[in-house]
């Protein structure tokens, strides 16, 4: 969301992957519904984004030449449930261990978040860290 305080990291990070890198973004559905949920959410934003204003962005990132879509198979509901018993996650982990299940089925290996901590029980993927920029340097 232009103007929050991740979108200028976000922007460098998807210019040097799909531009310089010739690279492409891989996006998962449990990204775009937690960008919707976040993005509309007048209590993070002073000016959050309507709901019609959300799904044009949504839809324009789903529909991007340059994105790969991540959909979920029919096995990551029993991989997330097997990764959230054998490293003990609480119900807090859930929706972040179905996005770990998610990429590793498809065999995405490389994850960028703003979130790191998040992700870094899942051995199987890469963290790309990608730090927030204060409002005042963006």
């Amino acid at each position: 969301m232009e103007g929050g305080p991740h979108h200028s990291a976000a922007r460098r990070l998807i210019d040097l992957e799909i531009h310089v890198q010739s690279g492409s973004l891989g996006l998962a559905p449990q990204v775009i519904h937690e960008f919707l949920h976040v993005a509309t959410d007048p209590r993070r934003f002073e000016r959050p984004l309507s709901m019609k204003e959300g799904l044009h962005w949504v839809r324009s990132l789903w529909d991007a030449a340059e994105v790969v879509r991540i959909l979920p198979s029919p096995g990551v509901l029993d991989r997330t449930l097997e990764l959230l018993a054998q490293l003990r996650l609480g119900r807090k982990r859930i929706l972040d261990t179905a996005l770990a299940a998610t990429l590793e089925l498809a065999g995405v290996r490389r994850l960028a978040t703003f979130n790191p901590d998040d992700f870094r029980s899942f051995t199987f993927l890469e963290i790309v860290e990608v730090p927030a920029v204060p409002k005042d340097r963006a």
